[in-house]
Formats: structure tokens, sequence, C-alpha cells
């Protein structure tokens, strides 16, 4: 039973990277499903939003930017029923659970780690490694819109060749406390070398 509902877990994560690319690349960055997802994600977003220029947030802006405010998060899981349903006749309870919890955790996963990438507050996890990986690969998006599509996990990006680990120049608008990284991939050196040097 409790395998049944990790591995649905499991599974919807998974999923949810595809999920989230797919949204993201045909659904955000074109007209053809919705006129008012582009508008608001490439036009507004991307604009107002701009890598190299205005990524982050102005401390005087941070009133009037909130997680979630284009948020279509409780209409995106529940449109998820039918998948549910399908996992519970196929599967049983604790793999429909298991599925339900893990798309409801990688949509509010989105929708955070976006805000908070965007909106820095000196918050303990915002200094991490882990952390300013995800700021640096979102950099790249902003400034190549065709490339890291994925958010929560890259796992889409790597498997449908839209990845990009470029390295940047540090962002003009940064707060004081994000160290000036130059991309995904000196974050991720960086996390190496420190391990090596850890072993020895």
């Amino acid at each position: 039973m409790m395998l049944s509902g990790l591995l649905g877990l499991f599974g919807a994560i998974v999923y949810g990277s595809f999920f989230e690319w797919f949204a993201h690349k045909h659904v955000m960055h074109t007209q053809r499903f919705s006129k008012l997802a582009f508008q608001r994600h490439v036009v507004d977003h991307h604009q107002t939003r701009r890598s190299l220029r205005n990524f982050y947030i102005a401390p005087e802006d941070r009133k009037t930017y909130h997680a979630g405010e284009t948020s279509v998060v409780p209409i995106l899981w529940a449109l998820h029923f039918p998948l549910y349903a399908l996992v519970y006749w196929l599967c049983g309870m604790p793999a429909a659970i298991g599925v339900a919890l893990g798309c409801g955790l990688y949509i509010a996963g989105y929708e955070l780690l976006h805000f908070f990438i965007h909106a820095p507050k000196n918050y303990w996890f915002q200094r991490t490694r882990l952390f300013r990986f995800y700021c640096e690969y979102h950099r790249v998006h902003h400034l190549k819109p065709r490339k890291n599509y994925n958010i929560v996990l890259p796992l889409a990006d790597v498997l449908l060749r839209t990845l990009s680990l470029e390295d940047m120049k540090p962002e003009p608008s940064a707060p004081v406390f994000v160290p000036p990284d130059t991309g995904p991939q000196s974050v991720f050196h960086d996390s190496v070398r420190q391990l090596d040097t850890a072993k020895k």
C-alpha cells in the first residue's frame, strides 16, 4: 500500500515535469491555446522581468508582486481528476492519493519557486546552492525563452533538448545578498568542487 502511494507520488512528479514543459512552451509562449496566458506570461511577465536588466523585483515593488497572482493552481489540480480516477481504477486508492498529492506538490512548487526566484528576500533557503541553481537556470530562460521551460524539475528540458546551462553576466538588479553567479553551470561546478574538497 505504502509502496504504491510512493510510486504514484514519484510518477506524478515525473509527469509534472513534462506537463510543466508542455504548458510553459505551448500554452504560455504561444497564442495557440490561450491569448490571455500568452499576454500575461510573454508580454507582461517576460517584458517586465528581463534577464540582465530587471529580473529581480525591486524592494519597492515587492508589495505588488504576489505568489500566484496569475495562478490557476486549484483549476490545474482539479483538471487532473480524470487522471486520479484512472489511477484509482487501475492501481487502487493509495496510488491515486500519491498521484493527486504529487500533482498538487508540483503545481504549488512551481508557483512558490517562481515567486521566490524573482522576489529575493534573504530567506535562508534563497542562499542555498540548490536555490541559486534554480535562479540561474530561470535567468537563462528569461534571456533565451526557447530554453529552460522547467522550473521545478528540469527532466523534460534534458530529454526534450531544451536545456541550457549557459554562463551569463551577473544580474545588475540583484540584491547585495545574492552572489554574482554567472550561470547554472557555475553553481553546479562550484558545488562539485566543494564536494571534492570535502572528500579530501
